[in-house]
């Protein structure tokens, strides 16, 4: 029996896709189908939807319509039921109410107060390098965006309105004019410009192999200033992800001022190069003990934000940022970035439930093992089949503390592009019982088939903080047959390794985004996420295909096609989960919801405040 016809027989029937509607407010479904909406309360109020929108909209917008007309149907049904309540409640319930009511809309968010959790940075500082959750949190506060993706993907404005959409080529971005720069040598708080905004956005692009992110805006042909603050960008073809790519998470925005005078190094590992046009502002950083950022005094969002600061100590221990919380020194749980709801509920045992708030967050991050293509015995695609066979996930999860999701190439903030755990159960490497025996069987044939020298097997690298995922994956490719032993690093030298390329299997987490191009960094052969060094000429064309065609209904089988080549025949990762954090934080966090992001980064913190927070 050949490998594909295995393949062949055991491949998933087909199975109808979910309603194309539940696309509708992700970005990814294309430049001219991406719903554009204004920042809601916790923004400006002068946020306005694009000039222009293109046919392509008209059915996305009247989905989105039939959501809200279903949602205010919902809750006019549950103000009928409040008011009925009301009604019979007595007069001293009443004014009870109505004073606490009006005490509470007398004394609104308040100024004040640090924020206070478990963080930790990596020591690498710059949006367009870094590819780990730390930095997030603790770093990214002091940067904004032009536009960002808000929790569901939902494109809102930020320094920039929302784009004008002249074609599909053509996009018009009109700067604020309250948006200065902090108030630090080289800027010292000068005006942020559509010239800040065309470097800020091109310089992802460079031809730097330590830009992660260079090939998220290669499209974009021209970034063309008509004014000091109209930036046009003019794409050199059809490009789906373009208005998403310029609202993800990293896509901050650093200054030719800033990197003239420290220079990449210095934007990369020098804290006093960190100037931005976000809420916070750099103030101390002790490697490995804390980071500390403090409040931007001229914040373009008026009044904002409401608190005095950010402090992130460098302890990821689980029993240190229990008792940290416990006593009231830390404010999230667990971190920003990720949250074990098992671990929640351990402490809500020792706080009281009105003590933890638990937030799920529209997450994007996952955890995959890393494989080097290019070094033995990983060349052979059979030997990385067999290992994609003998994964267990059902034993990753018992260890994952149930914040995570059994996912593919694609996660689940991709909408109708992910194929669901349903879907992923029901295909070799998934699958359970006694269909994982032929898994496991099929997979000692590979290895036997491949030839491979047990002998030559390179260890295994991971991150302390994930060693234990390590030794269960160990555990598992031992039922086939194969033997690999484990070397365990610093968080920071992980990343080193992977990021250089040093390593033959390295266990590691990937930060995400809500459009399917991001396999395009990911598994692309000059992709800049590409550690592992994978190369296929057909995946290759057919990300240049995703990328190029508009509508999520166009889009969706290319994107089928290509997840199932890499589940199939090539396996450049073995992918198991994709995050589905749930933020535990205290009560007297107020204004604190949920993003589409796997952390807490500026757009969720500078429209939190305190109330009841013992010393503030």
């Amino acid at each position: 029996m050949t490998t594909r016809n295995y393949w062949q027989r055991m491949r998933r029937n087909k199975m109808s896709r979910r309603s194309l509607l539940r696309a509708s407010a992700r970005a990814g479904v294309g430049a001219a189908g991406l719903a554009l909406v204004g920042c809601g309360g916790d923004d400006d109020d002068d946020d306005q939807p694009a000039a222009a929108q293109v046919a392509q909209q008209a059915q996305q917008q009247q989905a989105q319509q039939q959501s809200m007309q279903l949602e205010q149907a919902e809750q006019q049904a549950e103000q009928q039921v409040q008011q009925q309540q009301a009604q019979t409640a007595t007069a001293d319930e009443q004014q009870e109410a109505e004073e606490a009511a009006a005490q509470a809309a007398d004394s609104g968010p308040q100024h004040g107060g640090v924020i206070t959790f478990s963080g930790g940075d990596g020591g690498i500082l710059d949006p367009a390098i870094a590819d780990h959750g730390g930095l997030d949190s603790s770093w990214f506060p002091i940067y904004d965006h032009l536009n960002y993706l808000d929790n569901g993907g939902v494109l809102t404005s930020a320094m920039a309105e929302l784009p004008e959409v002249v074609d599909d080529l053509t996009f018009i971005y009109n700067i604020k004019p309250n948006v200065h720069w902090q108030d630090k040598p080289p800027l010292n708080g000068r005006q942020f410009v559509a010239e800040d905004a065309a470097f800020g956005l091109a310089r992802f692009g460079q031809d730097n192999p330590e830009f992660i992110l260079r090939d998220l805006l290669s499209a974009v042909d021209q970034y063309e200033v008509t004014d000091d603050l109209t930036l046009r960008l003019k794409a050199k073809e059809v490009f789906a992800p373009l208005l998403g790519a310029v609202g993800e998470q990293r896509v901050l925005m650093i200054s030719r001022d800033a990197v003239e005078a420290f220079g990449d190094d210095g934007i990369a590992g020098n804290p006093e190069a960190a100037i931005g046009t976000g809420g916070m502002q750099y103030a101390n950083r002790e490697d490995g003990v804390v980071t500390e950022l403090e409040r931007n005094p001229n914040y373009y969002r008026e009044g904002l934000p409401y608190i005095d600061g950010l402090r992130a100590t460098w302890n990821l221990d689980a029993a240190y940022r229990a008792a940290q919380y416990v006593a009231g020194e830390a404010d999230f749980m667990w971190m920003p970035w990720l949250g074990f709801p098992v671990e929640n509920e351990a402490v809500r045992g020792q706080v009281g439930e009105e003590n933890l708030v638990e937030v799920p967050m529209d997450a994007t991050w996952n955890s995959a093992i890393y494989i080097h293509t290019k070094v033995e015995p990983y060349t052979d695609p059979r030997v990385r089949l067999a290992l994609h066979l003998a994964t267990n996930r059902e034993q990753f999860f018992a260890v994952a503390a149930g914040f995570q999701e059994i996912g593919g190439p694609i996660g689940h903030a991709s909408g109708v592009y992910a194929w669901t755990p349903d879907e992923l159960r029901q295909l070799p490497g998934y699958r359970s019982g006694a269909l994982r025996e032929e898994d496991l069987a099929e997979g000692r044939r590979l290895l036997d088939a491949s030839g491979y020298d047990p002998a030559s097997v390179p260890p295994m690298s991971s991150w302390d903080s994930t060693i234990q995922f390590a030794q269960v994956f160990q555990q598992n490719v031992a039922e086939i047959g194969f033997e690999v032993d484990l070397e365990e690093f610093a968080d920071v030298e992980g990343q080193a390794k992977r990021t250089s390329g040093n390593f033959s299997i390295h266990w590691h987490g990937l930060g995400g985004a809500h459009d399917p191009d991001i396999l395009n960094s990911d598994v692309r052969s000059d992709g800049g996420r590409n550690y592992g060094e994978f190369a296929d000429p057909e995946i290759d064309a057919l990300l240049e295909q995703g990328r190029t065609t508009l509508g999520a209904e166009n889009r969706v089988a290319i994107y089928d096609e290509i997840q199932t080549k890499l589940l199939e025949e090539h396996v450049p990762r073995i992918f198991w989960c994709w995050g589905r954090p749930v933020v535990g934080h205290r009560s007297w966090l107020k204004g604190y919801g949920p993003t589409n992001h796997s952390t807490a980064a500026t757009q969720a913190l500078y429209r939190s405040w305190f109330e009841g927070k013992p010393g503030v």
